[in-house]
Formats: structure tokens, sequence, C-alpha cells
């Protein structure tokens, strides 16, 4: 799997971060291996992905990362639709248990 080992490496470069800077990084990369998980899925290079959404593999590769467009909604609606995935947004009072393929940001 991608990205695992990614936040070690921020960890050794820039020392303790916040508990608040900790938290969203840790979103960040979460939400880049489900970009990553999903694609591999149905099977995309990065490449493909790219040329699905208009943009480049760097692009691509940096959303996998947790950075890139800085989880712009806009950005995670292009990828939701190149991968015949559905972006679903909510302001729920509680998360709902079981949910597959989300991740929790707030």
């Amino acid at each position: 799997m991608a990205n695992r080992s990614r936040w070690e490496d921020i960890k050794n470069e820039r020392g303790e971060p916040s508990e608040e800077a900790r938290a969203g990084v840790e979103q960040d990369l979460a939400l880049g291996q489900l970009i990553y998980d999903l694609r591999i899925e149905v099977g995309l290079s990065q490449r493909e992905l790219a040329e699905r959404m208009g943009t480049t593999q760097s692009v691509i590769s940096r959303l996998e990362e947790g950075g890139g467009a800085r989880n712009r909604i806009d950005t995670l609606a292009r990828v939701a639709t190149a991968l015949g995935r559905h972006l679903v947004l909510s302001f729920p009072a509680e998360v709902p248990d079981g949910l597959e393929d989300a991740i929790q940001v707030a």
C-alpha cells in the first residue's frame, strides 16, 4: 500500500507537530490512500486517471501523497467522476457507523 511511511518521513524532517497539525496531515494522508485504493481497484494507472480528469500524472501523485490540491471539493468531485464513483458530503450531528470508502475529517 502506498503512503504508509509518509507520516514517519514528515515527523523525521520537521520534528513533532501540534495535535491539530498532526490530525490535518493524517486526514490528508487517509484521503490520499483512499484515492490510491480506489484507483487500483478499478485498474487505472495514475496517468490514466489523470487523462480522465483532464490533468497530469503529477497532480494525481500529489493527491495520493496527501497534498496537491489540498482536497478541494471540485478536485475530489473530478476524482470521483473519473473513478465512476460518487462524492458525498454531509454534515450529520453524528458520524454514521459502517461507512465504506469514506474518511472522517472532522
